[in-house]
């Protein structure tokens, strides 16, 4: 094993909890060395050594690989039009074009080598699907995915036809294939029918494949995991763990089959996590711990990852306990190869890295003494890394030194190239919250049984990086007022307000607004949030959408345990009296003539039932102010939230538009349809196809990103950039847009005839790198 195991294999099961998105290293498919068709052998193998090893040069330098590639155009002119040749020629140069994305110099080219390889006789089926396959990433990165899907269809057909049936020499190029579309086109359900298929053809030929099933069957887990395909990913991992377990007795000297084994183990132990089974979290963290191996480097790294792996996973399921137990134990760990440590073996930075993150849950379970200790010690190991300044800065903010908070945050934005800027939020709390550690839950004034409050927040605004990833894997150009980051906020200040400074409060913030004049935002965070994130995702989202009138954040009560949404479903009716209460003070004391709500998850079971409740009262003064509202992936079932929108229509048009942002899958909405209390709901876009009403604008994100394990115990944040950036076009000042309107990344669908028509976000393409 490599110095950097540690790294990869904590980085995969990170993925696999946190962002379920990153491929390891070592499950990227590499091009297939291909046993050509005996009719074709000689010009098939001879284009495909020929293309690998372009690639390789184009990665090395793509101006000189597209240089050469012109050149051998230019020298195939002399040849004729149908010659196989000149088809060889020009895809050279199509690839060149397509890596540095000039998909309009490529198009042309893919086209007529698929028109050459079409007229070769005899065909040659293996060159056919690869022109296919270069052509449908063309058409793909040109816009037209629907021509881009048949040609790929295309291309595995041709691939089909060069192969006898159940030939093993198949599998690595459904590998490749799968690969690609997943990583390049965002399709994961088509990766996972790929890899499904050259796992067959792999457990057909088990002698054939060495190695190789076990892989595969990890990276089609990982794939159904994406799409919350628990239980075919258990099956599959359990699989590729057996396999790996009788290649190593038959070659105990072999100990990373071994460690192998472990990785899978805390792999599925995500697995349990996401679906709530603790104890099988720690049944299987339990055997990754008790794989014994001689390497001493080995063991220690295998162990670190169980306990660092588990230590996220009891995180995620709200056991900060059980999290900071784990991560205790990846401290013990380091103790005990503490001569690893002191040769260099065992990188200083990893010890740093888990002090670091022990002492983040030391904080999260409000223990500031073990924090101060453990944060001390990754000081003294790390330096003063911007990680460890914000976990500092968290520190002092809970021990009451403001000052010093706001230093430490400061100096760990400017290491990042960044600053901050401040987000005054006002809040209304409809059950005891916590601010600077204080309970705030008995304002004296507090109308409909409310609390109010003011929190200054530091919003971080780093260096434009000129790129954002809405999905894990791809990027695009970063909308202008987007700060997309994970670097902390930092609450600078929380106090409880009286409901008379509080009005106050809000018509000055109100008064102070440029850009939204007159303007106001409220927020509805989703459950599982608490009272600070509620307080920090308001501010954030006013940043990333460029909003600078006041800012409210109603945040409702959440018990905040896993799977507890059927108990949060009766706290959100209650809630509902305290939303319209609270935006009805925003109405009557802020000034604002235009309202805007957004809701996130299951915050929308609390506004969607307050919306009619405004709507039906017409002496209410949001009848007149109320502008946009925004339904973030609704954790609704769907006949109660089709029968409150239509509940709306018959009160008629009582304030302004309706859009609704569906995503497919989403862990929160997972989560509830898995207690049993709805076959659907409101967010989830079904095969692709979000709720339809006429008096809604719905927008899928299918395609958009994908689901963290750890997130399932909440509503997703933060929002995506580009859902950011068309949120903050609905929400601009002067004439109301027209819903034709939208960002060039959503597409209008009009599906049947008679139907609802719709958005839908299409993934840019990317160059092959």
């Amino acid at each position: 094993m490599t110095a950097g195991f540690l790294k990869q294999r904590r980085c995969l099961l990170l993925v696999v909890w946190l962002a379920c998105g990153v491929w390891h290293a070592s499950g990227a498919a590499e091009l297939p060395a291909i046993v050509a068709a005996p009719a074709a052998i000689s010009h098939a193998a001879q284009h495909i050594e020929q293309r690998r090893v372009f690639m390789q040069e184009l990665r090395d330098d793509p101006a000189a690989a597209l240089a050469s590639a012109g050149k051998g155009v230019q020298r195939a002119k002399s040849l004729a039009l149908d010659d196989p040749r000149r088809a060889d020629a020009m895809e050279l140069l199509c690839l060149a074009h397509l890596e540095v994305a000039a998909f309009d110099k490529a198009l042309p080219l893919a086209a007529e080598v698929v028109r050459v390889r079409l007229t070769a006789r005899p065909l040659e089926p293996q060159l056919l699907a690869l022109a296919l396959g270069t052509h449908a990433a063309v058409l793909f990165g040109s816009g037209r995915s629907a021509d881009a899907d048949q040609a790929h269809t295309q291309s595995m057909e041709a691939w089909h036809r060069a192969y006898a049936a159940d030939d093993v020499d198949l599998a690595p190029w459904l590998e490749a294939q799968a690969d690609g579309v997943a990583r390049g086109w965002g399709r994961p359900q088509w990766a996972i029918g790929l890899l499904r298929e050259a796992v067959r053809l792999r457990a057909l030929h088990p002698e054939l494949s060495g190695g190789r099933l076990a892989q595969t069957l990890e990276d089609l887990a990982i794939h159904e995991m994406r799409l919350t395909q628990f239980g075919e990913a258990d099956a599959h991992l359990d699989a590729a763990a057996r396999l790996l377990a009788i290649e190593s007795q038959s070659d105990p000297a072999r100990e990373e089959l071994k460690a192998a084994v472990a990785q899978i183990l805390m792999m599925r132990a995500g697995i349990a996590g996401a679906l709530g089974n603790k104890a099988q979290v720690r049944e299987l963290a339990g055997q990754a711990w008790a794989v014994s191996l001689t390497d001493p480097k080995l063991q220690a790294e295998t162990q670190l990852l169980a306990s660092a792996s588990l230590a996220a996973v009891l995180r995620g399921l709200g056991d900060l306990e059980g999290a900071i137990a784990a991560q205790r134990r990846s401290i013990a760990v380091f103790e005990h190869h503490q001569d690893l440590l002191d040769s260099g073996a065992l990188e200083r930075d990893l010890l740093g890295g888990t002090l670091t993150s022990l002492g983040s849950l030391y904080l999260e379970h409000q223990e500031q003494g073990p924090a101060r200790q453990v944060l001390r010690a990754a000081r003294m190991a790390l330096g003063d890394t911007p990680e460890v300044l914000f976990a500092l800065t968290e520190l002092e903010r809970q021990s009451g030194d403001l000052p010093l908070a706001l230093s430490l945050y400061e100096t760990a934005l400017r290491k990042r190239e960044g600053s901050s800027g401040e987000v005054t939020v006002l809040f209304g709390s409809s059950a005891p919250a916590l601010a600077a550690g204080v309970a705030v839950g008995s304002a004296p004034e507090a109308a409909g049984g409310l609390s109010w409050g003011q929190a200054a927040v530091q919003v971080p605004k780093l260096k434009p990086s000129g790129e954002a990833a809405p999905a894990v894997m791809r990027t695009v150009p970063l909308p202008p007022g987007i700060a997309s980051t994970d670097t902390p906020l930092l609450i600078r200040s929380q106090r409880v307000l009286d409901i008379a400074p509080w009005r106050a409060e809000a018509k000055a913030l109100t008064a102070r607004a440029r850009r939204q004049a007159k303007s106001a935002l409220v927020f509805v965070p989703g459950f599982n949030v608490s009272f600070d994130a509620a307080v920090q995702q308001a501010a954030q989202l006013a940043s990333d959408i460029d909003f600078d009138g006041s800012v409210f954040v109603y945040a409702w009560s959440s018990p905040g345990v896993v799977h507890r949404l059927a108990a949060d479903a009766p706290a959100a009716e209650r809630a509902t009296a305290g939303l319209v209460e609270f935006a009805d003070q925003i109405a009557r004391s802020s000034g604002a003539d235009k309202i805007h709500l957004i809701a996130n998850g299951m915050g929308n079971q609390v506004l969607l039932p307050a919306l009619a409740r405004i709507a039906a009262d017409p002496s209410s003064p949001l009848r007149t102010s109320l502008r946009e509202v925004v339904l973030l992936a609704p954790t609704m079932p769907v006949d109660e939230f089709t029968t409150g929108l239509d509940a709306l229509a018959r009160l008629g048009p009582a304030f302004g538009r309706i859009t609704l942002y569906a995503h497919s899958p989403d862990p929160a909405l997972w989560a509830a349809w898995q207690r049993g209390g709805a076959t659907s709901l409101a967010g989830a876009a079904s095969a692709g196809v979000p709720l339809l009403h006429p008096r809604v604008q719905s927008i899928d994100l299918t395609r958009l990103s994908e689901p963290g394990l750890l997130q399932l115990n909440r509503d997703p944040w933060p929002v995506n950039p580009l859902v950011a950036e068309d949120i903050r076009a609905l929400l601009q000042t002067g004439p109301v847009r027209s819903p034709e309107r939208r960002s060039a990344s959503f597409k209008p669908v009009r599906g049947v005839e008679g139907s609802v028509p719709y958005w839908s976000y299409e993934p840019p393409a990317v160059s092959r790198r």
